[in-house]
């Protein structure tokens, strides 16, 4: 029987982590998964939790392996979650797990204010600042915590400690650059060495151990490369690494990358998608979720998620632009209250599901075009939209988009993030060259949905006045 070669990706996220085995076309041989929504955040025990999630996906994917397969590399993908530490025995945890700071709070303010950087600009360092801002709060309200670091990072570097015991990171999950400026440092009070060395998603980060082999039922020594951040795996898995190319997730988080090669000076919000290019990112805080809230109450009773937005799509699809006059809008968090109630007096009030749903469908595509519109006013230019995560196999949901951005939207791979650790993983298994070529060889453009004219022109009213 002939041997096949294969790559091993894992996408650690906020709702599930998924494992897939990956031939050298991208194509998936075998698929795992495990919840993760599940684990709170504590000092102790939530890193312990995405670990074992890991361990359930990997074995699960492999159970289903076909025979005759062998494993070149693992990459991962990872959700951003910081301040995980390790103590003198090595020990993960999170301090600061319960930490209430944002970028308006006074911890927040001051890790980006002038103070700390003087005339540089503090978004040239993608989440290293607000990485700052969070052990300046552990430091000012938990002293004793903050003196017993050792060393400190992301959630993405302790998975790959587990793996290789080597403690690293990414450029995107670290600081945007090869070295961590001493700015961080002397805003955390941290010495430069308890910040993990930072490599290109495709270096190897180190074999994999043969404790992490013996819980995962894989060969020791199996080459790990570093990985990446879940976003820059997405817009790499579905290929929008171009200038010009915009990337939407449509998952747990709605977000916007738009590929700008060299970083903006325009102090947005960026971070590389892969080795030196930039892209700029926003999201639209809370949209997910109150998506999910306002289509469960319109289908509390359909199977799952995918079935519910199915069989509201279809209803809504014949719904004319403007949802027969009903306006939904999107809340800040912390509102949620009074978008259900929006819905519930809708259905009070007469108006179909088809209806209801057709208008929360154009509130979070005018969301969306109101994240890409600032992403133009900082100097993004988008030529080609993609769309990935599970939102990019909702049909009447892309076909609203296109219509209110007046643009083509391509459905891009649902699991982007999984391939672009997949292709992570090739590129540092030498498979491919470079990440131009793993997109050639491991990515298909998907369907492109067009707006349509009379919708568009609807829209456009809306979005000028």
């Amino acid at each position: 029987m002939a041997t096949v070669d294969l790559v091993l990706a894992v996408d650690v996220g906020s709702t599930w982590c998924k494992a897939a085995y990956l031939d050298g076309q991208g194509r998936v041989i075998a698929t795992g998964r495990a919840p993760t929504r599940q684990i709170a955040p504590a000092r102790n025990g939530t890193l312990e939790g995405f670990w074992e999630a890991f361990v359930l996906s990997v074995r699960q994917a492999t159970s289903r392996l076909p025979d005759g397969s062998a494993l070149s590399a693992v990459g991962i993908s990872c959700r951003a979650l910081f301040g995980v530490c390790l103590d003198r025995a090595g020990n993960g945890y999170l301090p600061a797990w319960d930490a209430a700071w944002d970028r308006s709070s006074p911890d927040g303010l001051y890790a980006y204010s002038p103070e700390v950087w003087g005339e540089k600009d503090p978004y040239a360092y993608g989440y290293a600042t607000g990485f700052g801002a969070l052990i300046l709060w552990l430091r000012r309200t938990r002293p004793a915590e903050w003196q017993a670091i050792q060393r400190v990072g992301a959630l993405h570097d302790y998975i790959v400690l587990r793996l290789t015991g080597v403690w690293v990171t990414d450029p995107t999950t670290g600081p945007g650059q090869y070295v961590w400026p001493d700015e961080i440092a002397q805003m955390t009070g941290l010495p430069l060495g308890a910040f993990p060395p930072i490599a290109d998603p495709h270096c190897l980060a180190g074999g994999l151990s043969a404790e992490a082999a013996g819980a995962l039922g894989l060969p020791p020594g199996t080459p790990v490369v570093v990985g990446m951040h879940d976003g820059a795996a997405a817009n790499l898995g579905v290929g929008a690494i171009g200038v010009g190319d915009g990337c939407f997730t449509f998952g747990t988080n709605f977000v916007f990358r738009g590929v700008t090669g060299r970083r903006l000076t325009s102090r947005s919000m960026g971070y590389l998608i892969t080795p030196g290019v930039w892209s700029w990112v926003g999201n639209i805080p809370g949209a997910s979720a109150q998506f999910e809230m306002a289509t469960q109450m319109l289908a509390d009773g359909a199977p799952d998620v995918a079935a519910r937005h199915a069989h509201l799509g279809s209803l809504a699809d014949g719904v004319a632009p403007g949802a027969g006059t009903l306006c939904l809008r999107l809340v800040a968090p912390g509102r949620e209250e009074e978008l259900r109630q929006a819905v519930a007096a809708a259905r009070q009030s007469g108006y179909s599901d088809g209806v209801i749903y057709r208008a929360i469908l154009e509130a979070v595509a005018l969301g969306e075009w109101g994240l890409v519109a600032r992403a133009q006013r900082d100097g993004v230019q988008p030529r080609r939209l993609v769309a990935t995560g599970g939102g990019a196999a909702n049909g009447p949901f892309l076909r609203v988009l296109a219509s209110v951005l007046d643009a083509p939207v391509e459905m891009g791979a649902v699991e982007g993030g999984l391939l672009g650790a997949g292709m992570a993983a090739a590129v540092g298994g030498g498979w491919y060259a470079s990440y131009d070529d793993a997109v050639a060889g491991m990515s298909a453009p998907g369907p492109v949905i067009r707006p349509d004219p009379d919708a568009a022109a609807f829209y456009r009213e809306i979005v000028h006045l």
